[in-house]
């Protein structure tokens, strides 16, 4: 939540409230991901089959880091697309972004607590949001601009 709020507050400085409205509508989004886990109540990796190197509680589908991942840096990635005018620096930090929503994946199935279907499953199910989510802001500006 900290990271969200940090991410909200930046938006909202540099870019605008819409922005930061639709980043801190994208955390409220965040439990879907814990209501999947519940109704699909498929169990992580365990022990026997993979080396955990930190065990983690519930079930694994679909990975709720992969999820915010895609969904909050990707809204972020998208705001950072849209509004940052040099070219350098917008690529470097979407560079900087897409590298980080990989390896907050690759580290889910690295300490042994995902199977890589949780990890791709989270960010299909956070990116189909993330679409929503960039249609409405996409939407919202077409009219009121």
């Amino acid at each position: 939540m900290l990271i969200v709020v940090v991410i909200g507050i930046v938006v909202w400085w540099r870019i605008g409230k819409l922005e930061a409205i639709i980043i801190l509508v994208a955390e409220l989004i965040t439990p879907v991901n814990t209501a999947l886990k519940l109704a699909i109540n498929r169990p992580r990796p365990s022990a026997a089959l993979v080396h955990v190197l930190s065990p983690e509680q519930g079930n694994g589908f679909p990975s709720g880091h992969a999820f915010f991942a895609i969904l909050i840096l990707g809204l972020t990635a998208y705001f950072v697309f849209i509004n940052l005018k040099n070219r350098i620096l917008r690529m470097l930090v979407l560079a900087g972004l897409i590298v980080l929503i990989l390896l907050i994946g690759t580290s889910r199935v690295y300490l042994g607590v995902h199977w890589p279907s949780d990890v791709i499953g989270g960010y299909l199910i956070g990116g189909v949001f993330l679409v929503v989510l960039i249609w409405f802001h996409r939407t919202w500006e077409a009219h009121h601009s």
